[in-house]
């Protein structure tokens, strides 16, 4: 539970530092928060080939699922 405790405070500081650096670079926490949604949706854009793959991937197991449970007998 020790370990747990120390990965949040770790996280905490680390984000209210870069939060406090964009604030006092910008001026403002609109534009520091601003600032940290541009550079959080680029992680979004470098995943994008990989959301796509599992979702083609959950797609295949319920087509076949659906053939294994639609009642014929030659799936």
């Amino acid at each position: 539970m020790r370990v747990l405790g120390t990965i949040v405070v770790v996280l905490a500081v680390v984000f209210l530092g870069v939060m406090g650096f964009y604030w006092m670079r910008d001026g403002s926490l609109e534009s520091a928060g601003r600032e940290m949604d541009e550079n959080l949706s680029g992680i979004d854009r470098t995943t994008q080939p990989l959301q796509d793959s599992l979702g083609q991937v959950g797609d295949g197991v319920k087509g076949t699922v659906d053939n294994a449970t639609d009642g014929d007998d030659r799936t």
